[in-house]
């Protein structure tokens, strides 16, 4: 019997989307090859010897295979309706964040002249959706991006952070302030522009920043356009 759906991915697709279950690194959410602890903790290398804004970062699932692809199809091709099905996959790795609750959903943006191309952004309508799932407010523009910063694709690790340093701000530090926040967004690879909006909402006061992606593709690895 043939089942129609507003998801334009067969289940067969959606059914290989499967949550990553090995070791990860405790602060950055990397996962990684190795067991390697430094100080009871299991830490990747570069959170060994260097630090980020926000305070834990976790995602679904590797950048690769199924779920590269049903990403790209949302992203790139607008398939809006997977939103439902991988919000809900994000707001399961939101429930992994050692964090005692959250005050704010927020999502990364986009500049308005990439949005206006695309047409919208997809971690706003993912950011809807973890909102709904958790029952925690989403704001609305309360991070936005100033500059239109190139794409990361093909940057090194110290160019990515240096092309969004300075790219977002927060117009109304009065409705972050104190909040615990949690980050959305679609791909984490090296969490430079994660750390710039960090940095943002707490300069403008936030209690903390939380970030949830429903992939990590690893730096040094292909990532398509406009990986993070």
């Amino acid at each position: 019997m043939e089942r129609f759906t507003l998801v334009p991915v067969c289940d067969r697709c959606l059914a290989e989307l499967r949550p990553y279950a090995g070791r990860e690194c405790q602060h950055c959410g990397l996962f990684l090859r190795t067991s390697a602890s430094l100080a009871g903790l299991l830490l990747c290398g570069t959170c060994r010897t260097s630090s980020h804004a926000f305070v834990q970062a976790r995602s679904f699932g590797d950048y690769q295979g199924a779920l590269r692809e049903v990403i790209q199809r949302f992203k790139y091709d607008g398939y809006r309706p997977l939103a439902r099905t991988l919000g809900g996959h994000l707001a399961a790795v939101a429930r992994r964040l050692e964090a005692p609750g959250f005050d704010l959903v927020l999502s990364v943006p986009l500049h308005p002249q990439r949005e206006r191309r695309r047409g919208f952004n997809q971690a706003a309508l993912l950011a809807a959706e973890v909102s709904r799932t958790l029952g925690v407010p989403a704001g609305r523009k309360d991070c936005v991006r100033v500059r239109d910063t190139r794409a990361q694709t093909g940057l090194s690790a110290v160019e990515r952070r240096k092309n969004v340093t300075g790219a977002f701000h927060v117009p109304r530090p009065q409705r972050v302030a104190s909040l615990r926040v949690l980050l959305v967004d679609d791909v984490l690879t090296t969490g430079a522009t994660a750390d710039a909006c960090a940095e943002a909402l707490l300069g403008a006061g936030a209690a903390g920043v939380w970030v949830a992606t429903l992939a990590r593709s690893h730096p040094g690895m292909p990532d398509g356009p406009d990986v993070l």
